[in-house]
């Protein structure tokens, strides 16, 4: 079953159980209010900041960010699939769920999947169950030499492959076939038809994901020999590298007790298992790859901090600087740790020990002073030309910092490496092109800022709409000036409603949207508005701030395709377009 497929098992759902009574089965509510509040079950905290709207149907938390509804809240707090949470609730609360015969396709391939993760699962327990074989003394001597412990060992479930068959006799016994064996990735076909273990000899690290399902396998080989050191599983119906992340099951666990402040990117399993013998648990890596935006969505779920850790010869600093453009573009605050005499974690911790290096994170830089310095360090600035394309580098960077003052910090620093002055650097600033931006979203905006006037009005008059404030009211100035799809979406979806006069609610944008990983919507969620005698003062300030703010971006648009073409009927329209807008801007003034 998927979503789409689930509508009824929705509507059922929701119109039966109530969300304070299902959230109440796993975390202790207390009602302030109209408000339900309690400690975030997703991430650490003494101070309660997860509501749950009881009207709504909803839950937010001001402190992580997590949003959600009844089913959201399930899927995530169990660590279950979508399907599995809908049946978790209606059997908890005596709901007959409706067949869902349309949806044969995704019920096969659902039992499919399903089986390919039983598979992999005892495949895992099948090669950690061979350490403790005589044949799996390679693998412990080998362990025995990184200096890893039962705890550490048990913890990544690391196992050992023993000869080239004998896994697939064992899983053959258990009832799986030959296909399933190929599909899931741990076995493969010879030319005479006989199948072969595809780690074999190797020592096993399982992969798995977020909710702490085995979905493939790393396999280093344990002798030197003319084979690739690490053979990782192919892309499968389970296993898909460019969004597994490895160690993140154990960050995950480790968030639910503990604060988790950051998360800390290496380059390897290794550094990550190191790490983690060493007391430092929150701590992942991917996995043959350069990080995507999937691994990021990923972590996302976890940390808005991210701390980059990989080696410092050129092959890392390569990955830095891909890391940081990716980590940037999906809003986190990024750093980078660099370990002295170009050391790995691995290295180093067993070196040096935790303390040490929780200095070298602590130490972390922020991603521009990291830039600047490199820079810095790549050219010559004692030569004219080298010093102009170093300026040209960090003021490609600083341009797209979101506040002016951050703007001058790192315009301070690059005047002390390149004795150029601070107003010359802001003055040539705004002529530099853009190297790369962090993306607002895939709807291109006009280069509206999330933290600006605009943005926060459009949020106030939306959720006013939403709570159907007696003074929000609808019309074609706000609707016109809407730029962004997503909050055009919003206002549709009330507009619709309210003209054919059913009712609308906040709770619907969990059915439209990611909201947890949307930051646009997820702002709207978390946004309540205080009961104040101005308050309609307030929503008419926003309303003219929207249509002010919209006018003036749309004239910019208009000014750079005005700009582009060479068409004179075209610039006739656009003229006459842009002429409208004046009028109505003056219009405001008055």
């Amino acid at each position: 079953m998927d979503n789409k497929g689930a509508n009824d098992w929705v509507d059922i759902i929701k119109s039966q159980v109530d969300i304070v009574s299902t959230i109440s089965k796993s975390i202790t509510l207390q009602k302030k209010g109209k408000t339900w509040w309690a400690c975030c079950p997703f991430h650490y905290e003494k101070t309660p900041s997860f509501a749950v709207n009881e009207y709504e149907q909803y839950y937010h938390c001001f402190g992580c960010g997590a949003s959600g509804d009844i089913i959201t809240f399930v899927q995530k707090y169990e660590n279950i699939e979508f399907a599995d949470a809908c049946r978790l609730i209606a059997e908890q609360n005596g709901i007959t769920l409706p067949e869902q015969t349309h949806d044969e396709n995704v019920a096969k391939r659902k039992k499919k999947m399903d089986r390919l993760y039983a598979l992999l699962k005892d495949t895992a327990k099948y090669y950690f169950n061979n350490l403790k074989t005589a044949k799996g003394k390679p693998a412990l001597d080998y362990l025995a030499s990184r200096n890893l412990n039962n705890e550490t060992i048990t913890a990544f479930g690391i196992g050992y492959s023993i000869g080239w068959t004998e896994v697939v006799v064992y899983l053959k016994s258990l009832g799986y076939t030959y296909e399933e064996m190929i599909e899931a990735g741990v076995a493969g076909k010879r030319d005479d038809g006989s199948l072969y273990d595809c780690y074999a000899k190797r020592l096993i690290f399982p992969l798995i994901n977020a909710y702490g399902d085995v979905v493939g396998f790393s396999a280093r080989i344990l002798e030197k020999k003319d084979f690739a050191k690490y053979v990782n599983t192919s892309q499968t119906m389970v296993f898909d590298k460019s969004r597994c992340v490895y160690g993140i099951n154990l960050v995950k666990k480790f968030k639910q007790n503990n604060p988790l402040n950051e998360i800390i990117i290496v380059e390897g399993q290794i550094d990550v298992i190191s790490l983690f013998k060493n007391g430092i648990k929150n701590a992942v890596a991917c996995l043959g790859t350069a990080l995507t935006n999937l691994h990021a969505k990923e972590l996302k779920k976890l940390t808005d901090k991210i701390v980059l850790c990989f080696d410092g010869d050129g092959a890392g600093v390569k990955a830095t600087l891909r890391s940081i453009e990716t980590l940037v573009s999906n809003n986190f605050n990024v750093y980078v740790a660099s370990i002295p005499n170009n050391e790995d974690p691995d290295e180093y911790v067993n070196k040096y020990g935790k303390d040490k290096f929780a200095e070298i994170i602590s130490a972390a830089k922020y991603w521009v002073e990291f830039l600047i310095l490199k820079y810095a360090k790549d050219y010559n600035l004692n030569k004219l030309e080298e010093k102009n394309k170093f300026v040209i580098e960090c003021l490609n960077v600083i341009k797209n910092l979101s506040t002016e003052s951050e703007k001058d910090i790192y315009l301070k620093l690059v005047h002390k490496l390149s004795g150029i002055s601070v107003d010359v650097l802001k003055g040539d600033m705004n002529n530099e092109p853009v190297q790369f931006a962090p993306k607002e979203s895939e709807n291109k905006d006009l280069s509206v800022n999330k933290g600006n006037a605009y943005v926060k009005a459009v949020r106030f008059v939306l959720r006013a709409l939403l709570d159907k404030k007696s003074y929000a009211t609808l019309s074609d100035d706000i609707k016109d000036n809407i730029l962004n799809n997503d909050f055009k979406k919003i206002y549709q979806y009330v507009e619709d409603n309210k003209t054919s006069g059913e009712n609308y609610r906040i709770g619907a944008l969990f059915e439209m949207f990611d909201v947890e990983n949307n930051p646009d919507i997820n702002s709207i969620v978390g946004f309540e508005i205080t009961s104040q005698e101005d308050n309609e003062l307030v929503y008419n300030d926003c309303v003219k701030t929207l249509i002010k703010s919209g006018l003036s971006m749309r004239q910019q648009m208009l000014t750079e395709k005005l700009n582009e073409t060479s068409n004179e009927d075209e610039k006739r329209e656009i003229k006459m377009q842009m002429l409208s807008i004046i009028n109505q801007l003056n219009k405001l003034k008055k």
